[in-house]
């Protein structure tokens, strides 16, 4: 669906609350992970600087997560605007973005929705160059592993198994994944004292629970699961659900979701591209083949590779959906542009290089003048013409 499309979507959930409503997204596609950043924070400010009147606000997020101080600042954005900010999940909301529903006065959950763990994740390049990634607590189940599973209790022993782990995991990145569990909690505590009436021992029993509670960073949490934890998770609503699941449909289908992304396969979607990766037939010759017309065979076979080395390689364009922030008066969003191109490599490997001209986030559609629920007298009689 276009934005058009997806603003007729829009405008029946601010008819259905009588409240406006921001939409923020990024790609949760499969090897097109798009991350919450610093730099959607200007397009927010634009989407509230756009609402005219009234102190309540939606908020429609679909995201794995980011950075939890962009969660935040966000949010405190919000509050400093808003008396009331509800946040809608129609589908996920892991991670930083579940920190960012904390702030929230309710949460609105569909049944095919989840939340997350807050506990972060901490990325650490390798001399080898390849990236591991842990949490804190996977350093804290090791040191538990060896003292209740290995029973292992002298003092020898463990300083030498703990040096052991410095030499896999630099002790500053163990430093950091501990400071950045102790933000996240902090975080979440701030956030739900803005709607727990400064209940900090509560806030900080919910968010130390969401941190140090689960096995694994992508536990889903559930609907019934998230008001077992104490969430603000809003009464069930099926008109609400159904709208904000057809909202969530939208995107998924604008920014292709549901499809992998894998750079050679759009690589030879394009029919040219196919034949440019015809790889040269090894030569096969006979054992006795005569010298003089081997090594001409082989010349023959050198000015061909050469000949193919300096043809121009082909190059395929691409433009892939990374996030939106859009409501009904304004709208913005990143796409990553270029060309892609491949090679064939001598050992028959595959390899595509990619160059982007374009990305970073684009005003499409400027804020209206006026406030397009502001005419709503009766929210109720809107959603009968809801199809």
């Amino acid at each position: 669906m276009n934005l058009t499309e997806r603003r007729v979507v829009y405008q029946k959930i601010e008819e259905y609350r009588n409240r406006p409503l921001i939409v923020y997204a990024t790609s949760t596609r499969q090897g097109l992970n798009a991350m919450m950043a610093t730099d959607v924070v200007r397009e927010f400010i634009d989407q509230i600087d756009a609402i005219r009147s009234g102190d309540s606000v939606d908020v429609l997020i679909n995201s794995t997560g980011g950075d939890a101080l962009t969660a935040w600042k966000l949010m405190s954005l919000l509050r400093e605007r808003f008396k009331t900010v509800s946040v809608l999940v129609p589908y996920m909301a892991f991670s930083a973005a579940t920190i960012f529903a904390l702030g929230a006065d309710e949460i609105v959950m569909h049944p095919h929705a989840s939340l997350g763990p807050i506990d972060p994740q901490i990325r650490m390049v390798q001399p080898d160059g390849k990236v591991r990634q842990f949490a804190y607590e996977d350093v804290g189940a090791f040191l538990e592993f060896l003292a209740e599973d290995v029973h292992l209790t002298e003092q020898l022993h463990i300083s030498d198994i703990v040096e052991r782990l410095f030499h896999v995991v630099d002790p500053v990145n163990v430093g950091a994944a501990k400071r950045a569990s102790k933000l996240s909690t902090d975080i979440g505590e701030r956030l739900l004292s803005m709607h727990l009436n400064g209940d900090k021992a509560r806030s900080r029993q919910i968010a130390e629970n969401l941190n140090k509670s689960f096995f694994a960073h992508g536990d889903a949490v559930s609907k019934r699961r998230a008001r077992e934890l104490q969430l603000a998770i809003a009464p069930d609503d099926k008109e609400l659900e159904r709208l904000i699941w057809t909202a969530y449909c939208a995107l998924e289908t604008a920014m292709i979701l549901r499809e992998p992304f894998n750079p050679l396969h759009d690589f030879l979607k394009d029919p040219t591209a196919q034949s440019s990766l015809v790889p040269l037939a090894p030569l096969m010759m006979p054992a006795n083949t005569d010298p003089a017309i081997l090594q001409q065979v082989w010349q023959a076979a050198a000015s061909q590779a050469i000949a193919r080395a300096g043809l121009a390689a082909h190059k395929v364009p691409f433009s892939l959906f990374i996030a939106v922030c859009e409501s009904v008066r304004c709208a913005s969003e990143v796409r990553t542009e270029g060309d892609m191109w491949a090679s064939v490599l001598p050992a028959g490997d595959i390899k595509v290089n990619v160059i982007e001209r374009v990305n970073g986030w684009k005003i499409v559609d400027r804020a209206t003048t006026g406030d397009p629920i502001s005419s709503t007298t009766n929210p109720k009689k809107s959603v009968k013409r809801v199809k």
